[in-house]
C-alpha cells in the first residue's frame, strides 16, 4: 500500500525544486519569502559562527524580535531565526525544520 503524501509535503517538493540549483543566499531567500507568503511565517537563516548567528537570507523588511524569537540550528553552519511561526501548526513546523536541515546539509560546498 502507498503511502499518501500530504498537501504540506507536495507544497515542501514545490518549495526544493524552486531553490534548487541556486547559490546559498538566493535559495534561502526563496525559501523565506515562499513560506512567508504561505503561512505568514517570518524566517531569516544565519550563518553560525561559534556563538555568534551573522545575518544570511530571509525576511529582509523586518528584524525578529528579541523577546519572541528562537534559534534553531539547521547543521553546523547554519541557523533558522524565527519570531513569528504563522499559521504552520506544530507538525508542519516540525517537517519544516526537518526539511530545512537536510536541505542546509546538502547545499554544503555551494
Amino acid at each position: 500500500m502507498e503511502q499518501e503524501i500530504s498537501d504540506f509535503d507536495r507544497w515542501l517538493q514545490s518549495i526544493e525544486a524552486s531553490a534548487r540549483g541556486l547559490n546559498c543566499v538566493a535559495a534561502y531567500s526563496v525559501i523565506s519569502r515562499l513560506v512567508n507568503e504561505a503561512f505568514g511565517a517570518h524566517l531569516w537563516f544565519a550563518e553560525i559562527l561559534g556563538r555568534r548567528w551573522s545575518y544570511l537570507a530571509g525576511k529582509v523588511d523586518e528584524t525578529p524580535l528579541a523577546d519572541k524569537m528562537c534559534r534553531i540550528p539547521l547543521d553546523e553552519n547554519i541557523g533558522l531565526v524565527s519570531d513569528c511561526w504563522g499559521t504552520l501548526s506544530e507538525g508542519q513546523r516540525e517537517k519544516l525544520v526537518d526539511f530545512l536541515s537536510k536541505f542546509a546539509s546538502g547545499q554544503r560546498g555551494r
